[in-house]
């Protein structure tokens, strides 16, 4: 014996089936159809086809009762779960709650002249090129005429020309502008450079980097200066 696809038994010779048949299995295994129709689901997809991508209430706002879809952390609404629960809600012998989804969706339900939300002109308010790549708000990104930022890019906040200069400039009494007064050597002054102060570090390297000089070129015991080599 055997269930045969109608939902009854089939007394088939040679049957080893104990329920439909494998071939056609979404058919009577509600289970294994929801399964198969939202394995492959992704959030990303869901949310780019405006599609269900968190669990939401089936009852108004401020409802502390039981929410069975809530309860049960049922997310796709394209299950047996919703078609059990529009059975029950139209069935003549049980207690149910009505459907909430036009009051959901802020269509008026409860006065005697109902006259609808007001609709806003929607047409050409989001930047769009028509392309399936470029999403829409709120799950797109929206474009923008400055460049990203990163490493390579300066923010348009940042001061260019005079006032980039301008802030460049040591304030008086900073570090940089207590340098001391420089002096030229060269012809016109084409060379600055800086004295070092008696009794520095800089100061005593020079001063032994002009005696090594003066070694080198100090003339050898009974001979002449010879030039070193360049």
């Amino acid at each position: 014996m055997a269930f045969s696809t109608s939902g009854g038994f089939s007394a088939a010779a040679g049957s080893t089936c104990l329920a439909g048949d494998p071939e056609d299995q979404a058919s009577w295994h509600a289970s294994f159809r929801d399964a198969s129709n939202n394995m492959y689901r992704t959030s990303y997809t869901d949310m780019s086809h405006g599609r269900e991508v968190c669990v939401r209430s089936d009852y108004p706002s401020g409802y502390g009762g039981h929410v069975p879809s809530v309860r049960h952390d049922v997310l796709f609404r394209n299950t047996g779960f919703d078609m059990e629960t529009a059975g029950r809600r139209t069935d003549q012998k049980r207690d149910a709650f009505p459907g909430f989804r036009d009051q959901i969706l802020g269509i008026p339900t409860t006065t005697s002249c109902p006259r609808g939300a007001k609709k806003t002109p929607t047409h050409g308010i989001i930047p769009h090129n028509g392309t399936t790549t470029m999403l829409k708000p709120p799950w797109g990104v929206l474009t923008s005429k400055s460049d990203p930022l990163n490493h390579r890019t300066t923010p348009r906040t940042t001061p260019r020309g005079p006032a980039a200069s301008s802030m460049l400039t040591p304030r008086p009494g900073a570090l940089g502008a207590s340098l001391p007064t420089p002096r030229t050597v060269g012809f016109g002054g084409s060379t600055a450079m800086y004295t070092p102060r008696p009794g520095s570090g800089a100061s005593r390297s020079n001063e032994a980097a002009m005696n090594l000089a003066g070694a080198m070129l100090a003339p050898a015991p009974g001979g002449d200066a010879t030039p070193m080599p360049r």
